[in-house]
């Protein structure tokens, strides 16, 4: 339980800059993006329901 309420962080911080990265370079959301933004949002919201 606690390693995951540690690598939640982790995954939401790395998800946030892969899909920042992507969006830099196509100057616009794409599918992948979005889906890397759908993995942070259920990792912060997961992180705070199990605290």
């Amino acid at each position: 339980m606690v390693v995951v309420i540690v690598l939640l962080p982790v995954v939401a911080s790395i998800a946030r800059r892969l899909a920042e990265r992507v969006e830099r370079r196509q100057e616009h959301p794409t599918l992948g993006s979005r889906g890397l933004r759908a993995v942070e949002t259920t990792a912060r919201r997961t992180r705070s329901f199990l605290r």
